[in-house]
């Protein structure tokens, strides 16, 4: 019983990742480094926490990418990683947008402190 709700837990996707796969889409990113810095600059969030992302979503088998031990795999999702991309695509604007929306409240708050320093 344990493991089959560990197992469901496991397949369930966070905001953060569905956002990834939506970026990711059905296109073929030459390389994560820079897909990683695209992240972090359009919604905010630090590189590190990209990359993490990335690593589970690939633990999930969702999408693979190169690594110091597998060199040259171009990023991209998976046959299962594009199954769940069109359930995701439904709630594609309303997930792009809450994050857009707090991306523009960091950046916001970023000038704000910079103006009153």
């Amino acid at each position: 019983m344990e493991s089959n709700v560990r197992l469901c837990l496991d397949s369930l996707l966070t905001l953060k990742e569905q956002l990834i796969m939506i970026e990711i889409g059905s296109d073929s990113i030459g390389s994560a480094s820079s897909f990683v810095q695209y992240m972090s600059d359009s919604y905010s969030i630090s590189r590190s926490s990209v990359w993490y992302l990335l690593k589970r979503l690939k633990d999930k088998k969702i999408l693979h990418f190169a690594t110091r031990e597998e060199p040259g795999i171009s990023l991209e999702l998976t046959k299962e990683g594009i199954e769940r991309l069109h359930l995701v695509e439904k709630s594609k604007s309303e997930i792009m947008n809450y994050f857009a929306r707090d991306s523009a409240e960091v950046i916001e708050n970023m000038y704000r402190i910079r103006v009153t320093e």
